[in-house]
């Protein structure tokens, strides 16, 4: 039976937020990383324990992990659900015929009887650890080129493979390289992984999730079951006679879905370079700080629905529909998708949502070789990853190389080079001596003045990214006095009144633009004397302030700065905090990194003009401080310090005082290292990437 598959009709929050959304979507187009054959016959090996398809004509009935999928039904007709236990579930479909229920217990003895349809369909729901066996990957003969292969619960993933010169490098196999996202990878690999991988001779191999691009199933974002896709492709990429070994790489979605695949334990996997990922969704991009990040998070997820959705917003996605009868066919559940829009707008607090979405709660299952890569002012996805470090298992050779700059160093520089070292050591032969001098080496590496080529200033190595112990404190009124009239006064005063979401125009820090615009609001400034020598800091830092505010709720942004010799402010790192916010997780908080539980329980408004403590995170960060420069921290509402960072800050109009008395001593305190390092003359204000001048 034909079917022409519709959009599925989605809420939407009210309408002013959708046109607000739209506008920052139109605004601000997401740079978050982001042909047609007949798919080759699905294997004829069915192994041991997993599901079997129950199909009459196009109509197809099967157990997946934890769900049960219909597709090509009738559209809305009843269905009716059986299980175990007493288990019972009906639903209607789709406009497009499909349905998918959720949250399944695993397990046979399930039935499932559609309206109109004879009989009733019986069904295995499995469980996130039943992994076929391997000839199930052995079965599938996957076309170097383009095509589809297949996950244990039937759903076929499109991929396109592009393969190294022969003539330069022989005939294969080839080691390969996988970029594994929700974009369009099977059509069009992003930032020339295309090309830069194959010139060095690894095969590339652009894979779509599912319930994305030509991909089957529906889309629900970084749900387990998109995991264990990661497991089967790269179990079936490494039965291929092309492949010689398999590593995941990429930045942004493509780096952050490494975390999870590998977290599964794929067998054939060697090794991981995931770039520019998040380590806590809620508190690195969607809720820093407690506050809602409309101008990225928000964009971000809403332009994921339009891309998951089918007519999708990617063009060449309905353009291949039009001529591959399998991706159209594979639309059929995007009327199930799950909206990633009204995820982050429904879970204003931490809880299931972002914790099953959390990987630094997985990466303790990584065992494969990583080079975790962060950019301090990541525009997009923020500093938190690099604290991902400490928790991988002791026995993993996990590295991080972190360095200032955007969303873009992955492929720059000399950061660059050291992702193609970190593959040749790792899958281009495994020479045992080449491992063991790179394990050998220092497992954090930083970059210190990055400039937009992705060449460094200097560099340095730690053995650990919480090498600054406790750090070094400075205290405000004392050790930096206050930019006021009064600076000798025991309190500063500041009008809260922030920028609201689309107030940004000409203040926002853009990437490739290291041109920083005037204060876009009130704000108190605390600045030290000239420091006597070279000062550098590698790590997360606390400002620790005593506020009272003639409200019950504030949002709060420091910001770390260098006073430079030559009299211009450079920016250096920023964070933030919802004052209702301010509960700490004293299990992992520390003196340079306080965790805030960020729950509904833990929230506890101010008392109205009463001075009470609270601990601001400053985003990890590594710089250097020249000598004669001054430190600098600034205390306002959220906005203008950061591209894309649009908040959606509460209500201004009101005093906001920090005190800095020897009663409400405040003051903040940075990861100061000790390490030896051979600093360039200062760079001229502009040529550092993501560190402007103003």
């Amino acid at each position: 039976m034909s079917r022409t598959f519709v959009g599925g009709e989605r809420r939407r929050p009210i309408l002013l937020l959708t046109i607000t959304l739209a506008m920052i979507a139109t605004l601000f187009s997401t740079g978050l990383d982001s042909a047609t054959a007949a798919p080759p016959d699905r294997p004829g090996v069915t192994p041991p324990g997993q599901a079997t398809d129950a199909s009459l004509g196009e109509l197809t009935v099967r157990g997946s992990v934890e769900q049960i999928h219909i597709i090509h039904a009738e559209p809305g007709v009843e269905v009716d659900v059986r299980g175990p236990r007493g288990y019972r579930a009906s639903a209607t479909t789709d406009a497009n015929g499909g349905l998918v229920l959720r949250e399944v217990p695993a397990g046979g003895g399930y039935t499932v009887a559609i309206a109109g349809e004879r009989g009733r369909f019986p069904v295995r729901v499995l469980s996130p650890d039943d992994h076929p066996d391997p000839r199930f990957y052995h079965a599938q003969d996957l076309e170097p080129s383009e095509g589809y292969l297949e996950t244990r619960d039937g759903t076929l993933l499109a991929y396109q493979v592009v393969l190294p010169d022969p003539d330069v490098f022989g005939p294969g196999p080839y080691p390969v390289v996988v970029d594994y996202s929700a974009y369009r990878p099977s059509i069009d690999l992003f930032d020339g992984v295309g090309h830069r991988f194959p010139d060095l001779g690894y095969a590339t191999v652009g894979v779509n999730m599912r319930g994305s691009a030509c991909s089957g199933g529906a889309f629900d974002y970084f749900e387990r079951l998109q995991w264990l896709d990661g497991y089967d492709l790269v179990e079936a990429l490494a039965a291929q006679d092309w492949s010689d070994g398999v590593a995941l790489i990429g930045k942004s979605y493509p780096g952050i879905s490494q975390l999870f695949v590998a977290s599964t334990q794929p067998p054939s996997l060697t090794a991981i370079v995931p770039g520019h990922v998040i380590g806590d969704f809620y508190r690195d991009v969607a809720y820093p700080g407690g506050v809602l990040n409309y101008g990225f998070a928000a964009a971000f997820s809403l332009d994921q629905d339009a891309r998951s959705a089918f007519p999708s917003s990617y063009p060449q996605v309905n353009e291949r529909a039009d001529t591959d009868p399998v991706c159209l066919a594979n639309q059929a559940l995007r009327g199930q998708n799950v909206s990633m829009l009204q995820g982050v707008f429904g879970n204003p607090y931490d809880g299931a949502y972002w914790q099953m979405r959390a990987p630094e709660r997985l990466v303790g299952d990584i065992t494969v070789p990583t080079l975790l890569v962060n950019a301090w002012q990541d525009e997009q996805t923020g500093a938190g990853p690099a604290k991902l470090l400490e928790r991988f298992p002791d026995s993993t050779p996990a590295r991080l190389l972190g360095t200032n700059g955007d969303h873009g160093e992955y492929f720059r520089g000399d950061v660059w080079a050291e992702v193609v070292r970190f593959l040749d050591v790792y899958l281009g032969g495994q020479d045992p001596v080449q491992v063991s001098e790179y394990e050998a080496e220092d497992p954090v590496a930083i970059l210190l003045e990055v400039d937009r080529d992705g060449n460094a200033g200097a560099s340095f190595g730690l053995a650990s990214f919480e090498a600054a112990g406790n750090g070094q404190r400075w205290y405000l009124g004392e050790d930096l006095l206050a930019d006021a009239a009064d600076p000798g006064g025991d309190s500063s005063t500041f009008t809260y009144d922030p920028p609201g979401v689309l107030d940004y125009e000409g203040g926002w820090l853009m990437p490739g633009q290291n041109r920083w615009m005037p204060p876009l609001q009130d704000r108190v400034t605390f600045t030290g004397a000239p420091l006597e020598d070279d000062l550098v800091i590698a790590g997360s830092g606390s400002v620790d302030l005593w506020i009272a505010a003639d409200a019950t709720d504030v949002d709060l942004e420091v910001t770390l700065t260098e006073i430079r010799p030559d009299g211009q402010e450079q920016l250096v790192q920023s964070g933030w905090l919802r004052a209702s916010h301010r509960a700490l997780d004293d299990q992992h908080t520390s003196v340079l990194r306080p965790r805030h539980l960020h729950t509904a329980a833990a929230q506890e408004p101010l008392t109205v003009a009463t001075s009470t403590p609270i601990r601001v995170e400053l985003f990890p960060v590594a710089h250097a401080f020249r000598e004669g420069s001054q430190v600098r921290l600034t205390v306002d509402g959220p906005g203008g310090n950061r591209w894309r960072w649009g908040f959606d800050p509460l209500a201004g109009g009101f005093d906001v005082t920090v005190a800095h008395s020897d009663e409400h001593p405040s003051s903040f305190v940075l990861p100061v290292v000790d390490v030896p390092v051979e600093l360039p003359p200062l760079p001229a204000c502009g040529t550092v990437s993501s560190q402007p001048c103003r």
